[in-house]
């Protein structure tokens, strides 16, 4: 009996059966139905694997990584997506969080004649589902910038916790993104040469592959700028960082110089000594307040004539 949690759609040349659970329920069903390899069911299963393709006697194994936006960590992560391309159809397992694939399946469902159109050409419809998952990453790298932009204002507007946390998260985010697109060209590239073996590819598929191979070298560039971009806005917060350090121990220096002062004078005039100036004099009180502020200035003059201060 098929589990509840796979899916198919298909016309009379091709069929897409898309399990939406990584269980032992699944993987079990599609190594009695398909007799895939133990190995590459094993991969299917948790934890995330790296991308790669495997090619087997009848079908051609293949695992992609992408990147989904968790909106409640606000952090970007990776999940898989396993690929089993055969002649007469392709099997994909993943963890039902790419809404877009979601999105795409619907779609075959409520429109026959597109289903056919696009299913009549093995090769494109792969790599349509795969155009439908790079597509996803556009709205990220969109508000991935947006919230560049808005860190540059808020760095501008001055030091804050929140702004020190916000670059952080950021930083992860594009490098996670980063981990994530960097082995797709080569993997798309060796899809396309061992793809013909198992469907038949006709120039104008090799096309849609390649525009696949565009989209990872658009999506690359757009983190390289990314990056720089984060790291600029880094910098710019380092330094007024330290430029309002700076201020903070000039302000404190000065206290330091003026307290420096008063506590060097006042020390040398509670000496008990038989021969301590000003002493016992009419206006002492006064003359050691004068010592006092009159040292302070000079201190201060000092300070400032060698531009310490």
């Amino acid at each position: 009996m098929t589990p509840t949690t796979i899916h198919t759609v298909e016309n009379k040349k091709y069929k897409w059966v898309n399990v939406v659970r990584t269980g032992e329920e699944e993987l079990q069903y599609l190594e009695k139905a398909y007799g895939f390899h133990p190995l590459d069911l094993k991969d299917c299963l948790p934890p995330l694997q790296r991308p790669k393709v495997v090619p087997r006697q009848n079908y051609l194994f293949a695992i992609f990584v992408f990147p989904v936006f968790n909106g409640h960590s606000r952090e970007i992560e990776q999940h898989e997506v396993d690929f089993f391309i055969m002649k007469d159809r392709v099997i994909t397992v993943h963890d039902n969080t790419f809404v877009d694939l979601k999105n795409f399946f619907q779609l075959m469902e409520l429109k026959p004649d597109y289903k056919h159109e696009i299913m009549r050409s093995p090769a494109h419809f792969v790599s349509q589902i795969l155009d439908e998952l790079f597509d996803a990453c556009f709205p990220m790298l969109f508000h991935v910038s947006n919230d560049i932009d808005t860190l540059r204002a808020q760095v501008l507007h001055g030091y804050s916790r929140k702004t020190v946390h916000e670059i952080l998260r950021l930083k992860n985010n594009v490098a996670a993104f980063r981990k994530t697109m960097q082995p797709h060209r080569d993997l798309l590239r060796r899809v396309m040469n061992l793809l013909p073996k198992y469907i038949k590819m006709s120039p104008l598929d090799q096309h849609f592959f390649d525009r696949l191979v565009d989209h990872t070298k658009e999506i690359w560039d757009h983190l390289e700028t990314y990056y720089n971009a984060i790291d600029a806005v880094q910098d710019t917060h380092t330094t007024l960082l330290q430029f309002r350090l700076n201020e903070i121990m000039k302000t404190l220096t000065i206290f330091s110089i003026i307290i420096l002062s008063l506590t060097f004078f006042s020390n040398l005039f509670i000496i008990e000594g038989i021969s301590t100036p000003i002493i016992g004099s009419y206006f002492d009180w006064w003359a050691i307040i004068g010592l006092m502020t009159i040292g302070t200035l000079a201190a201060i003059g000092i300070f400032k004539k060698k531009k310490w201060l």
